[in-house]
Parts: structure tokens; sequence; C-alpha cells
């Protein structure tokens, strides 16, 4: 069943109430409420995936406000997805990007992660205080070369010397898990969650997902928070708008895509059709101005046979034509 199949909004989020669907935890909206719930669920969910991230036992997490303190007139704004502190002091923000921008991504989590410390900096403390922080980004598209669904940037030398591991930015490339599922028993905990992120909402995966998360707590109280707000009419029309906006950003895409085709045919095909223009003018030229030297040389050397006739030289001849002399000998 595809978002095609309906005339609204209202329709769509009715009949997948109805049906009991759950939500796509790819949507911007749904991933945020999977997370951020106050229940059991959404926050042992939250724990869960963050303790995957860092690889390290996490005791305690606190959501903060979604919007970056403003320090001086004109700073841009930025908000946030999920930002949230560790019992020890770290922060963190998570966040899906469902399709791929224009700009380059990685500029904007290194600008995130760097803004998220600068907020936690107070005055008075010491450098020795300073706790790390993850940009923590999710994305539903190819954005690095390797074939590595996890990767881990961090502040390193050219051979590789970490300096303090401050700054830390994860990328999560759903896109790159296929293969994956049927090795779930070795995978890593941020690896299953990426199969989870990938395919909780795909019916034709549920098998999987039921294995997966009898296998996993953390991703069997993903799905039980993922279930609980998929009864939400909201959240389904959210779904739906943004949905939407994704067709309409790609029939944008596709459609600046098939005008810039056709502008770059259409300048290639005047650009051939100038030059066989300006060839054939070219040639007619050049075959004009051949042919009109020629007869002046043809003309001059019968001019100069007349005057040797008369008497003179060949050399006078040449002279008197001027020609070369070899035309006469």
């Amino acid at each position: 069943m595809s978002i095609d199949d309906f005339d609204n909004e209202e329709e769509y989020a009715e009949r997948m109430i109805a049906e009991k669907k759950l939500l796509n935890p790819r949507v911007d909206s749904t991933f945020k409420a999977l997370f951020t719930q106050p229940t059991p669920e959404s926050q042992g969910a939250l724990k869960s995936f963050l303790e995957a991230v860092t690889e390290k036992p996490i005791a305690d997490i606190q959501l903060k406000t979604s919007n970056a303190i403003i320090e001086y007139f004109g700073q841009r704004d930025v908000n946030y997805d999920i930002l949230c502190t560790f019992d020890d002091g770290q922060q963190a923000n998570i966040e899906m990007q469902a399709f791929n921008q224009k700009y380059d991504y990685g500029q904007r989590a290194e600008c995130h992660v760097a803004r998220i410390l600068s907020s936690s900096m107070k005055k008075g403390m010491n450098w020795e205080n300073v706790k790390k922080s993850y940009q923590i980004s999710v994305l539903n598209f190819n954005y690095s070369q390797s074939n590595d669904i996890v990767s881990r940037y961090a502040m390193r030398t050219k051979d590789g010397r970490e300096l303090k591991g401050i700054l830390n930015i994860v990328f999560i490339e759903l896109a790159k898990i296929r293969g994956k599922e049927d090795s779930f028993d070795s995978n890593t905990a941020l690896e299953n969650w990426a199969i989870f992120l990938k395919d909780a909402d795909n019916p034709k995966k549920a098998d999987l997902i039921q294995k997966l998360t009898n296998k996993e707590a953390g991703l069997m109280l993903a799905k039980q928070s993922l279930s609980s707000i998929s009864s939400n009419y909201d959240m389904w029309v959210n779904q739906f708008r943004q949905e939407m906006a994704e067709i309409d950003y790609n029939t944008r895409e596709y459609l600046a895509e098939q005008r810039m085709q056709k502008a770059v045919q259409q300048a290639i095909k005047q650009g051939l059709e100038q030059g066989i223009s300006q060839g054939i003018t070219q040639g007619i030229k050049q075959g004009l101005e051949q042919g009109i030297e020629q007869g002046k040389n043809s003309r001059s050397i019968a001019l100069a046979k007349k005057y040797m006739a008369a008497g003179h030289s060949a050399q006078e001849a040449a002279d008197f034509a001027e020609i070369d002399i070899k035309y006469l000998l």
C-alpha cells in the first residue's frame, strides 16, 4: 500500500491506525517521538541506542531544549532533534536525515557538534573538565564512499593519532545495511539498531524484526515505543505530510535534472549546427579565395607568355606579370 493510494491525510491516518500499521521511524517526527516519550519503553530505547553508539554504559539521560543558545546578535539559530546529557556530563544530539540535501551534510554535522561543545563551556571551568560531545546522525542515504554502515569521525593527525576525542561525529548509513539481516547474531549492537530503523515498519520484514527484538532488549523497548506512538492520529498526519514533501522534493529534483539534460542536448545540437554551418561557410569562402587566386595566377601567366612572345626574356616577363619565373620555364 502506497501513500499515492490515498486522497488526503485524514483518510491515510485513519486507515493506518485501523490496520495497526507501524509508523516509519525514518520520518523525522516519528524518529524523535520514538525516543522522547515519557514512558519506560521510550526512555529505555534511547538509553540502549546511545549505549550502542558510545560503546559504554550510561546510567542516566536527561533531555534538553532543542534550541541552541544564541550567544550574540546575528548568530545563526540551530534546532537540535534530540539533545541530551548523560550522567557523566557528556552531551549528544541525535537526528534522522531522511534524504540527501544539496549541501554537504558532513559540514553541517561538524558545525553542530562544535556548537554543542561550546554551549557546555561555563565560566571558570577547567579544560580538564570538558566532556565529550556527540553529533549522531542516522542517514537514510549513502554519504561516504566506504561500505561501512557506521562511520566514526574525530580530530586526528594524518597518521591517525587522535587529539583528545572531545568532538565526535557518528554516521549510521541505513542504505548500507543490506546483507547484514542474516547475521544479526554476530552484528554489533549499532548495526542491529540500523536494521531495526531500516525495516521496523516493513510488513515483509516482520519476522526478522520479531527475531531481532526477541534477541535485543533495547530493540524490544523500541518496538513497543513505536507501536505506542503508531496509534497517534497526529503522528500519521505528520508522516503523510513529510512523505508528500519528500515526493515533491524528488519530483522537483527529477524535473530539474530533465530540464538540465534537455538544455545540454539542445546546446550540443545548436553547437553542431553552428559548427556545420560555419564549416560550410568557411569552406565556401576558402574555395572562392583559392579560385580567385588561381584565376589571377592563370591570367598573369598568360600575360607573361604574351610578353615573352613579343621578344622579352622570361625574367622580364615574370617581373612584368609579378609571378614566379618557374611558371614560364
